[in-house]
């Protein structure tokens, strides 16, 4: 499943990179989200917690758990398409932040489609 192993390593390379620019409050992380906040800092916890389950569904996929390592797939890579596409109308085309998630979306959809077809035919 070369598609979901990149999901999660867009994933975890994407919101590791994040979370630390956020807690140094570098000019580059302002510019996009904002001046520091409580708020700033929360979703920088929530994208720590992202890659972290992304590591955690690539350990899975590894030792061979490939269901478990599915449906924690199917749950984490869902509720990340809803909230992206959710930027869209909340934020508009012109947020860098906005792009990315539409194209993370796109990624995230199509491992949605193969693990579900995967799961079907009750193969890895």
């Amino acid at each position: 499943m070369p598609v979901v192993v990149l999901s999660h390593i867009v994933n975890i390379v994407v919101v590791t990179i994040i979370p630390i620019l956020i807690f140094l409050d570098s000019p580059r992380m302002s510019a996009v989200y904002g001046p520091d906040s409580a708020a700033r800092r929360i979703l920088a916890c929530i994208y720590a917690t992202i890659a972290l389950a992304s590591f955690g569904g690539l350990v899975l996929f590894w030792i061979g758990q490939w269901q478990a390592a599915a449906a924690l797939s199917l749950s984490l890579f869902s509720l990340q398409i809803v909230y992206k596409l959710g930027t869209w109308p909340a934020v508009g085309l012109k947020n860098p932040v906005v792009i990315s998630n539409l194209a993370i979306s796109v990624l995230h959809a199509v491992s949605v489609v193969i693990l579900i077809g995967r799961l079907q035919a009750g193969t890895p």
